[in-house]
């Protein structure tokens, strides 16, 4: 084992994430990783100071896709594409939407750029609402943020764990043929 790899922090997290996406956050831990580098845990400690610190950078890289393919969305024009965005990638990446949305002991105010993160998500959310529903109130605009926030949320569990749904390949092909169209009925009816 040799600790003199370049990107080495990268190389871990991308260690960490494929470990997550394949199992789940439970199955990983700093030795496994460690060696799936082919480093010593020592030269991973050099890099996190313990496993909350790369549970935050999945969480960050997490929310980095979400907010990037979130950019290129014109969600004043076609708003439920920005949910359809979310419960894709609670469908195609199953076990990091739980690490992100799940319940967990992460504080996550410890760490100003990963709430940065989210934050950001969720006020995409309100822009998206003040878009549609232009002469509103803020409390108005606030109180249907938080319930496509909840809708959308809600699907991706449902979608990931009801018998009814069918396959994974049947589940994103109604997701794609439907659910904008859904989120449209059910929140701006």
């Amino acid at each position: 084992m040799g600790y003199h790899k370049e990107n080495l922090k990268e190389q871990l997290v991308k260690i960490a994430w494929d470990i997550c996406e394949a199992e789940s956050w439970q199955k990983i831990n700093m030795r496994l990783v460690a060696q799936k580098a082919d480093v010593s845990p020592t030269a991973f400690y050099r890099h996190f100071k313990s496993k909350n610190d790369l549970r935050v950078e999945l969480m960050r890289k997490g929310f980095q896709l979400i907010y990037e393919g979130m950019k290129d969305l014109n969600i004043g024009v076609n708003f439920a594409a920005y949910g359809a965005h979310v419960v894709r990638f609670g469908i195609q990446h199953p076990h990091i939407y739980d690490l992100m949305f799940g319940n967990n002991e992460l504080d996550i105010s410890l760490y100003p750029d990963l709430e940065a993160l989210s934050t950001a998500s969720f006020s995409r959310i309100v822009e998206g609402v003040r878009g549609q529903l232009p002469n509103q109130p803020e409390r108005q605009v606030l109180l249907k943020a938080y319930n496509v926030w909840a809708s959308t949320h809600g699907l991706v569990n449902i979608l990931r764990h009801s018998s009814r749904t069918g396959t994974k390949a049947e589940t994103l092909d109604w997701i794609e043929s439907n659910l904008e169209e859904y989120l449209t009925m059910t929140t701006f009816s």
